[in-house]
């Protein structure tokens, strides 16, 4: 089959452009004949001020990326295009151009960018869903995106004169997880063309890896991640001082300057992933405090399960729907210290429960989580995305 990726990398690496790099490898290793086209947000630095005002409109349709793409296509007729990241440079454009070569398209939904301009569900420190049932131009005045009205407005114009083309020219969409897919549902996208894939690991070499890492676990806890308000930063300094344990912290953010007072907490910086997962692999549990839905479980969530170490999550969004309280891991309500401190009592004290619980999350992880179940659920949609499109209803 040949393939056409499409992905917008962002500034700051992150999830999304880890998994379209997975997919695109995942795809070549079965095979396939897969064309990529990119775009990175770095390559904004660049614009000259005409050409970043001009990005109010190219947000919502780039004619430049419509007619490099529908080359693309001419000289390529790929089977399918798998589109992950469009905004901001990329556009809606590649949906008009697949459409107009009779190309099917999937989408996969990383976030919830398509009914809220920032992608979170969240703002002013706490989750928001207003503009799941209304039109996105509500986050206008409340500079929903990077704290801008010019910028948010871009977003939710793109949103609001697109809205025919989630409906009509994109034939499946992928979403992280059942508590994503019915927020989409909710938001009036067709249930019968949301499938539900979750991220993969790479578990061979993964597995491989823990097993040479396998060590005695340490007393510490640790979080892995950007240290943001949606990732729950407030909240885990709440939680380090009420508890007397060391949390080790991997990541960099705009708040990390608020953890540094708190005597508990060592923020050793941005690691690899090889030494992250070392850390992770001997810590007595990885925490997940974030106030925000998720898309999905964390990259960071399944690397713990790999390691065997167990997971204690908020019990909100995607981290509620794909965690299953004392058999896959522990949740704790955000507002409730008393909760947090009582999944880390059990952490500490309950080795039987927490014995049970990473054997069920690692079964979980490799019946799930794997490079295999992922793949086949591409193919799937993929072929009948392609049927659909040769025979059309």
């Amino acid at each position: 089959m040949k393939i056409l990726l499409v992905h917008n990398f962002y500034k700051l690496s992150g999830g999304e452009d880890k998994v379209f790099k997975a997919e695109k490898d995942l795809l070549i290793q079965n095979g396939h004949d897969v064309i990529t086209y990119t775009k990175s947000n770095n390559e904004i630095d660049e614009y000259q001020p005409i050409e970043k005002l001009k990005l109010i409109t190219s947000t919502s349709f780039s004619q430049r990326v419509y007619e490099q793409i529908d080359l693309l296509l001419k000289k390529h007729k790929p089977d399918i295009c798998h589109v992950h990241n469009f905004l901001p440079l990329i556009s809606p454009s590649v949906f008009y151009a697949c459409s107009n070569n009779k190309i099917p398209t999937i989408l996969t939904l990383h976030n919830y960018r398509l009914m809220c301009t920032n992608g979170l569900l969240f703002r002013d420190g706490h989750i928001c869903e207003e503009c799941v049932s209304s039109s996105a131009y509500h986050s206008v005045l409340k500079k929903c995106y990077r704290n801008s009205h010019l910028q948010t407005y871009a977003v939710a114009r793109m949103l609001e004169k697109n809205k025919d083309v989630w409906f009509n020219l994109i034939d499946g969409f992928f979403c992280l997880s059942h508590f994503a897919k019915q927020k989409f549902i909710e938001h009036g996208l067709p249930k019968d063309k949301i499938t539900v894939k979750p991220n993969f690991i790479d578990d061979g070499e993964l597995f491989k890896k823990n097993e040479a890492l396998k060590s005695t676990k340490s007393e510490y806890l640790i979080y892995v991640g950007r240290l943001e308000i949606n990732k729950g930063t407030r909240l885990l300094k709440r939680l380090a001082e009420s508890i007397d344990k060391e949390i080790v912290v991997i990541g960099e953010g705009p708040l990390e300057n608020k953890l540094h007072s708190c005597r508990n907490i060592n923020i050793i910086g941005k690691k690899s992933r090889e030494e992250t997962l070392a850390y992770v692999n001997r810590a007595k549990a990885l925490i997940l405090p974030s106030i925000s839905y998720e898309g999905g479980l964390p990259l960071t969530a399944l690397e713990a399960f790999s390691c065997r170490t167990p997971v204690i999550a908020t019990n909100i969004g995607s981290m509620k729907s794909m965690i299953q309280h004392e058999e896959t891991g522990l949740l704790f309500d955000s507002n409730s210290i008393e909760s947090f401190n009582s999944c880390v009592n059990q952490v500490y004290s309950n080795p039987e429960l927490i014995d049970r619980i990473i054997n069920q999350a690692y079964h979980y992880l490799k019946t799930v989580y794997t490079k295999q179940y992922s793949y086949q659920l591409l193919i799937d949609n993929y072929n009948e995305a392609i049927l659909s499109n040769e025979n059309p209803s």
